[in-house]
């Protein structure tokens, strides 16, 4: 054990690193995102402006800013720096679950428990679209590495692959039989891995939707996973 970073007053749900390593944000139900210095364990910066529970934080490519998701259906862009806040994106009508940063850095997707997934300009806040097809939460949202493409998992039990310039669905998965916790793409681009509460794990052909295989084993439900 390095460290334990101790300064939350309710749940950690979300942890994420900076691409250099060097820094850690935590979000927390007690409302804030914090910022850690790894090698030190010290607290860096709290992150104050959420009004509800924080479910996600993820850093930007560069490392310079971070983005929150929160029950109080917005999603908040913080520079990492000095912690101060620079945007706050509204438009969601529900919880936002999951949060992804675009690879260059210029947009923001956000998955909410309206069961729409948004894409927003991550300088401006302005929203570009409204991805639109799942009934349920969209739980997670994941870019792939070209940047042209996003997935999201949803409590309707489906993965979804939208074209990110356009905004239109390319591929519904459909083969789990509980809520789709998280997803990750393959290093290439060529494959989509989902997480369930259906016990499973599962691959498919992102071009396709086509499933390749099913990883059974686990006695319960399949959180994360990691290519």
């Amino acid at each position: 054990l390095l460290h334990t970073l101790q300064r939350h007053t309710n749940f950690v749900v979300s942890v994420a690193w900076s691409r250099d390593s060097k820094r850690l944000g935590s979000g927390s139900l007690d409302k804030t995102v914090k910022v850690w210095d790894a090698a030190s364990g010290k607290l860096l910066h709290t992150l104050q402006g959420h009004t509800d529970e924080v479910w996600s934080v993820t850093w930007s490519p560069d490392g310079s800013r971070l983005a929150s998701g929160s029950s109080d259906r917005t999603v908040k862009v913080w520079e990492a720096a000095s912690g101060r806040l620079l945007h706050s994106l509204e438009g969601h009508e529900s919880f936002v679950h999951g949060v992804a940063w675009s690879p260059d850095g210029r947009r923001l997707a956000s998955g909410s428990d309206d069961r729409t997934v948004r894409v927003w300009n991550a300088s401006t806040g302005h929203s570009l679209h409204i991805l639109r097809g799942h009934q349920a939460c969209a739980n997670c949202v994941a870019w792939n590495r070209a940047g042209d493409r996003l997935a999201s998992g949803s409590w309707d039990t489906t993965a979804k692959v939208w074209d990110t310039d356009q905004g239109k669905l390319l591929q519904t998965m459909s083969g789990h039989t509980g809520f789709i916790n998280s997803l990750e793409w393959s290093p290439d681009d060529k494959q989509l891995a989902t997480a369930s509460d259906d016990s499973t794990a599962k691959v498919w052909n992102a071009s396709t939707g086509r499933l390749l295989d099913s990883l059974g084993g686990h006695t319960s439900s399949v959180h994360s996973l990691a290519w």
